[in-house]
């Protein structure tokens, strides 16, 4: 039996040619062993929650293959099996998948059809000083982008790493880190935690960057059909997110995030706001202004309306162009690698969860609760209040299986209302700003603008100050 970590990657586009090709010409494949050959296989037809289980066979030779779709690297296991041997009996003798067992229990499964895919592979020669290897395999489907997939024993991620970042720094491929199914389209939403009160805090850090990484990875893949307004939200909520976690989290955070991750994040997150302010800014505000003018001078705001629309367009271009480089690519893979060596600092390495959490929420709701008054606050410092919220909102979401039925319902609520109230007073300065530096606005729409974003910015933070107040400690249960 061998075991394996596995990262797998997506070739986004073909300028260098074929990607076997162009894979070929990279240095730690150009002295690699290849084989090229028609892999079947077949599938485990049950439902085996995060497990795929396969038979592979190419020639004389078959192969039974477990693959735990972990976070943030997919475990496999694999033996070569004989003619007789069957995948049932297989699972039953394997110690290393008695998770798999408990699954199956004593049920019984079907095998898919077979499938053939055209297989490249390689073995890439080892480190001089290691010997160790990565095993590559190409995998080119007809009609569907080529996967590729690096395979290396658990001991040697460092290698694999290796091997990903020469990929991505030359050619067109991005990590895959979670199970994504590439033919849906549909935006993808957070989903809900549930985290155990035995679990320690960087159990739960982890299972927060796996619903960051859903997230983000699965608006990666369904934007890739068309990148619309409702992805990049979602994106951009990812990455709120994820800038939340690290903000709870801060002991986990060391030079290695700070100064290789960190200043790639920040340019993706830039790119994402621009492009969802332009968003906002054309579906929203511009088109509330412009029904709220006289019906003689609507007319007025159609150039106005497509200039917008073409800036729009362009901040869409240049994430979607951001989304299909290396400096992306290496973001993603970065941000993977950095969480496959997450450990728990010394001094935290006894603290429980529930420990954690309170501390958690109570420094963040601190920070809200001793805001001067909204209403005597310039805009940029009550902008910053929201930011706290969303913050504390985003901790609460994170932590609701650890909190009081009443904290969740009701302060979370509260901090969503404020900061819904404090995002229009925002989102109408962000429109002046933008309608004073189009050419094409003309000096009443100018005014206008202004004139709305004044008196948004005064009721926001009127009403955002009532609701704020309101609101109470959290508490967990």
């Amino acid at each position: 039996m061998l075991q394996l970590v596995e990262l797998r990657m997506v070739s986004l586009d073909a300028p260098n040619g074929p990607p076997d090709e162009a894979l070929a010409r990279l240095s730690r494949f150009a002295m690699a062993r290849r084989t090229d050959f028609m892999l079947r296989s077949r599938k485990a037809g049950t439902n085996l929650a995060e497990w795929e289980v396969t038979i592979e066979a190419h020639d004389d030779h078959r192969v039974f293959v477990a693959s735990h779709r972990g976070w943030p690297l997919v475990r496999r296991i694999e033996t070569e099996a004989g003619p007789f041997d069957t995948l049932h009996a297989w699972i039953k003798s394997e110690a290393a998948l008695s998770d798999l067992k408990t699954l199956l229990d004593d049920a019984s499964f079907t095998l898919s059809e077979a499938t053939e895919t055209a297989i490249v592979e390689w073995d890439t020669p080892g480190e001089m000083d290691t010997g160790v290897h990565v095993r590559a395999t190409l995998r080119l489907d007809a009609g569907r982008p080529a996967m590729l997939t690096l395979m290396a024993v658990p001991d040697a991620r460092e290698a694999l790493f290796a091997t990903a970042h020469e990929i991505v720094e030359t050619l067109p491929f991005l990590i895959v880190p979670i199970a994504i199914d590439n033919t849906l389209r549909e935006p993808v939403k957070a989903r809900k935690l549930k985290l155990p009160k035995n679990a320690s805090p960087t159990d739960a850090f982890v299972e927060i960057g796996k619903s960051v990484a859903a997230q983000w990875f699965g608006n990666d893949a369904a934007s890739r059909g068309g990148l619309e307004v409702e992805h990049v939200h979602q994106l951009r909520v990812a990455q709120r997110r994820l800038k939340t976690a690290l903000k709870l989290f801060p002991e986990w955070v060391g030079d290695t995030w700070t100064t290789q991750i960190a200043p790639d994040l920040k340019w993706f997150g830039d790119l994402l706001g621009d492009a969802r302010d332009w968003d906002v800014f054309t579906d929203t505000t511009l088109t509330a202004y412009a029904a709220s003018d006289d019906p003689q001078h609507k007319d007025a705001w159609t150039p106005t309306q497509s200039a917008a629309d073409t800036n729009r367009a362009a901040a869409r271009q240049r994430l979607r162009d951001a989304m299909n480089s290396s400096r992306y690519a290496r973001l993603a893979l970065s941000f993977v690698e950095w969480f496959s060596t997450l450990e728990a600092p010394p001094d935290q390495a006894d603290q429980t969860l529930a420990a954690y959490v309170q501390k958690c929420i109570t420094k963040h709701y601190r920070k809200i609760e001793r805001a001067p008054d909204l209403t005597t606050l310039d805009p940029s410092t009550r902008h910053k209040v929201r930011i706290h919220a969303k913050r504390l909102r985003y901790a609460l979401e994170f932590f609701a299986s650890l909190l009081t039925r009443k904290t969740y319902k009701e302060v979370e609520e509260a901090l969503g209302n404020l900061q819904s109230v404090l995002g229009e007073g925002n989102d109408a300065a962000v429109a002046a700003q933008r309608l004073a530096d189009l050419d094409e606005a003309g000096e009443f729409q100018k005014g206008l603008a202004k004139g709305f974003a004044v008196n948004a910015q005064r009721m926001s933070a009127v009403e955002g100050e009532r609701i704020l107040r309101k609101i109470k400690p959290p508490r967990i249960k």
